[in-house]
């Protein structure tokens, strides 16, 4: 079933959908120049195949009615794609299969929450679009015992699948190894709504991800759920294009800066409290090396 958000012609591989996007975004006028560096399949059919991955609030997740997408994301993209004068097409994927859906053309773009590392380059360039780090969230009633990643030896951590959260959990658990500490127990989970689950039953004793997801869920528990120590790692998150589509680099980046340049991106961040995220230009591969 379709989803037409605003303007959008949106897809869902697994769930229902249909309602109206909550999006603030100014309509955009069509900038003729980027548009004329789109490759000819996307001008053609006046559409372009963006992969989201799954729930990860305020970023993308469904709305109260179970089936509207909504987030700053599909607010972004939905922008992005009126600057270059196209339809925008979601289709919703796991996290770990971004990468490779891009890569072999089934979407021409993929967004959700995806680090801009070095060493996911091979085959993706990345426009940089948010600036984020990476948090704990915890019972509040363990936030005195378990205030950063040092504290999770011995201790049972939900991660999302094929994020560098997967890589944090491993990377401390052999810390605890060598220290003469019980190792940390990893529980890796398809989506973030599998982690928050297994963090709200004590399943796990913690859930590290990206700190908008982390403040977010924190702020939805009713005080049940705390957000502990200092974000670490800071990142920008990016657009995933095929390294070949060095075109398509440049239209994405040139409508995202437009969108910088008239206010419009800062409204899309301010209207999902995410502002002190803002970028201050699009980047490409702006991730440390």
């Amino acid at each position: 079933m379709s989803l037409v958000l605003a303007g959008l012609v949106t897809t869902t591989a697994c769930g229902p959908s249909g309602g109206e996007s909550k999006s603030a975004a100014p309509k955009q006028k069509v900038d003729q120049r980027l548009h004329d560096l789109l490759p000819a399949k996307i001008k053609k059919s006046g559409r372009l195949a963006v992969a989201q991955g799954n729930n990860y609030p305020p970023l993308v997740f469904l709305d109260s009615d179970n089936k509207t997408v909504i987030g700053m994301e599909p607010d972004l993209m939905k922008a992005i794609g009126e600057v270059l004068g196209v339809k925008v097409e979601f289709s919703q994927t796991s996290f770990d299969s971004l990468i490779a859906g891009v890569h072999a053309h089934r979407y021409d773009l993929a967004i959700q929450a995806m680090l801009d590392k070095p060493e996911r380059r091979e085959h993706i360039t990345f426009v940089d679009y948010f600036k984020t780090s990476s948090s704990v969230l915890v019972h509040a009633q363990d936030a005195t015992e378990i205030g950063s990643l040092g504290d999770l030896c011995g201790k049972s951590v939900a991660v999302e699948q094929g994020t560098a959260q997967v890589d944090d959990a491993k990377a401390q658990s052999d810390t605890c190894r060598k220290a003469g500490k019980p190792a940390v127990k990893t529980l890796v989970f398809p989506d973030t709504v599998g982690c928050i689950q297994a963090l709200s039953t004590s399943r796990a004793d913690a859930f590290v991800g990206g700190t908008p997801t982390v403040v977010y869920h924190a702020g939805q528990s009713g005080g049940k759920l705390k957000e502990v120590g200092k974000p670490y790692r800071y990142l920008p998150y990016g657009i995933l294009v095929d390294k070949q589509d060095t075109a398509l680099v440049k239209a994405v980046q040139g409508a995202l800066s437009e969108l910088m340049r008239n206010g419009s991106y800062r409204k899309i961040l301010g209207t999902w409290k995410l502002s002190s995220g803002a970028l201050d230009r699009a980047t490409v591969n702006g991730g440390a090396a």
